[in-house]
């Protein structure tokens, strides 16, 4: 019974990375304010650490997009953000919707829902600039930070 759900685990995490991988290469204008725009950079835990004591982490693509064309009163889109994080020997790939902040044009906030045995709720702050996506997480399971530079043809 273990190795079906270990196999099961194992062809589900191979779709979210062709899937994401697809997203990826789809990209097409990534000189656009709000996408689909590519991110490159590592995610970092502030409470979880390595055998060594350094912070847990790993790499951390996002393929950044506008859910429609309309802006809200901080002059932004709500974005589409498709990322795909690397721990240890795994990696997964999740969807969320980032929501502009009233009144400020780069800050954004949005959640994700896991199951609970994973951390439930997943709540984000975010700051994109021209070239660096920053943000905040927070879940009763972890809590850290991403930190990502904009790819450029």
């Amino acid at each position: 019974m273990s190795a079906r759900l270990l196999l099961l685990l194992f062809c589900g995490a191979l779709t979210a990375c062709s899937s994401f991988d697809a997203r990826w290469r789809a990209a097409k204008d990534r000189t656009a304010a709000y996408g689909p725009t590519l991110w490159d950079g590592r995610w970092t835990s502030a409470k979880h650490r390595t055998l060594g004591g350094a912070p847990e982490g790993g790499r951390l693509r996002c393929v950044l997009s506008s859910i429609n064309n309309a802006e809200y009163a901080s002059g932004s889109p709500e974005l589409r953000a498709d990322f795909h994080a690397n721990w240890l020997l795994f990696s997964s790939g999740y969807t969320m919707s980032l929501m502009p902040v009233k009144g400020a044009p780069t800050e954004f906030r949005g959640t994700h829902e896991l199951p609970a045995v994973f951390g439930g709720t997943y709540r984000y702050t975010a700051r994109i600039t021209g070239e660096r996506f920053t943000a905040r997480y927070d879940s009763s399971y972890d809590h850290g930070t991403f930190d990502l530079t904009r790819v450029r043809p």
